[in-house]
């Protein structure tokens, strides 16, 4: 019995600090949201200026993310985790202590090169401490599940804390998480296992140039339009593209290796990952602005209204989990996308005069799907690598999730470039069934990749 309690007490501690790793990031995705408001009457800022908040954090985030994973591999996971969550941690106290835009904008990148670092590792973490499936596939459900829970109670927390506290508050509440994590993983969790892997820094510069360019220029075209200044920056976007490609082909250590690359699951799961960021964060962004701008609600009834979205988030999570068990992933994420596809058809009739019932069961719809496809989507990337990979494999999924929040928010922003009500009730239609249309494009890219994977084997290449 002694023998075995220290594992025990170790798999849970690890397990902890893994999930509050993923918490927290959700945490600051949800809790600065609610604070847009705030953050307006504080350092008077327009529309572009409240998207900037929201993407230079997720900017820095998904242009790292990669690397991050590759670090967690090389240098360890445990080792790369820590560090992610001092970086987070110290970025969080800057946010907090921000006295201008461009000071919080600043510190918003730090604390997304911190998230960078610690959602890849956690999901490593788990992977190592988990050797049997069936306890892995339960641990990344809890983990999901805390990221679900960051999302329903955060709007509500941050909402109660800037209406008794100021915003300021929202930032400084990761400082007390970071502290108990760090302390965890150090305390219990064992030396990770390190690769001897080469660190691409011309496709890390490369591909961080590309997103940062395209970010910038949609996030600015809400505000410029696409004149010369946007669609310059548009096209360095493509042209780093071609050259991170180029990169990738004749490096001889690829910061996305061609196993990888070739990997259609990685692909699909990645797809998967990027197109429900891309509605989720876009519609979390545009209902923050309908909420305080139309229907003049404050920070705390803006967290308020946004539960019917999110506290389905960790039920379904975990229902979801439960049924994978029998049900193929392939099916749970394409019911999980029809589910949220009706919901978005149904958000775009909303309007500042649409009964709060009905905008509500409408939300509620969308998270259900979202929600529910999430775990599928995690454990088939996970399942489709090996160990040596699950760094930089977790890293492209983080890295192609937060790239679609980043786009979701950019695009949608631009959609309500007004807020003349005709105007932004025009806007929200439009990206609600924009939504509905990129989930139904992913469903069927995902069952063309599927159908062209099944390829009869023969029985000569087995020998």
């Amino acid at each position: 019995m002694s023998a075995t309690a220290p594992k025990t007490i170790s798999l849970s501690a690890i397990h902890i600090a893994a999930c509050l790793g993923f918490l927290v990031v959700q945490l600051d995705v949800s809790v600065v949201n609610v604070g847009l408001g705030a953050l307006k009457a504080a350092f008077d800022t327009d529309l572009t200026g409240l998207q900037w908040v929201i993407n230079s954090y997720a900017l820095a985030f998904s242009a790292l993310l990669i690397m991050g994973g590759a670090w967690g591999d090389k240098f360890g996971a445990r080792e790369m985790f820590a560090s992610g969550f001092v970086i987070f941690t110290i970025a969080s106290i800057g946010c907090g202590l921000s006295n201008s835009m461009s000071m919080l904008i600043g510190m918003r990148i730090v604390q997304g090169v911190g998230a960078a670092f610690l959602v890849p590792t956690s999901l490593t973490l788990i992977r190592l401490a988990f050797e049997d499936p069936a306890k892995r596939r339960s641990a990344v459900a809890a983990w999901g599940a805390c990221g679900g829970i960051a999302l329903a109670a955060g709007p509500v927390i941050g909402g109660l804390l800037i209406e008794s506290l100021g915003w300021r508050s929202v930032f400084l509440l990761n400082v007390p998480i970071g502290l108990i994590a760090t302390g965890l993983i150090f305390r219990y969790a064992p030396p990770s296992p390190k690769f001897d892997k080469k660190v691409d820094f011309p496709g890390q510069v490369s591909i961080g140039l590309c997103l940062a360019s395209l970010t910038y220029a949609l996030t600015e075209s809400s505000s410029q339009g696409w004149g010369i200044e946007t669609l310059s920056t548009l096209a360095i976007a493509v042209l780093c593209a071609f050259a991170f490609v180029l990169i990738e082909r004749r490096v001889k250590a690829p910061m996305l290796p061609s196993r990888l690359a070739r990997n259609r699951t990685l692909a699909t799961t990645a797809l998967a990952g990027a197109t429900i960021n891309f509605t989720f964060y876009g519609t979390v962004f545009i209902f923050s602005i309908y909420f305080q701008s139309f229907l003049h609600y404050d920070a705390f009834r803006t967290g308020l209204a946004f539960i019917p979205l999110t506290a389905v988030l960790t039920i379904s999570t975990m229902i979801s989990s439960r049924i994978a068990r029998r049900v193929s992933a392939q099916r749970i994420i394409t019911i999980g996308f029809l589910i949220q596809a009706v919901g978005f058809v149904a958000l775009a009739r909303v309007t500042p005069e649409t009964s709060l019932w009905y905008l509500n069961i409408a939300l509620m719809v969308v998270g259900i799907g979202s929600a529910s496809s999430v775990p599928s989507i995690t454990n088939s990337m996970l399942s489709s690598v090996s160990t040596h990979d699950a760094g930089m494999a977790s890293g492209l999924m983080a890295s192609a999730r937060q790239l679609g929040g980043v786009i979701g928010v950019a695009v949608f922003g631009a959609m309500i470039t007004s807020t003349e009500p005709a105007a932004f009730s025009r806007g929200l239609s439009t990206a609600m069934i924009v939504s509905a249309i990129v989930l139904l494009a992913c469903i069927a890219v995902n069952f063309w990749v599927g159908r062209a994977s099944q390829v009869p084997v023969n029985a000569d290449t087995l020998e």
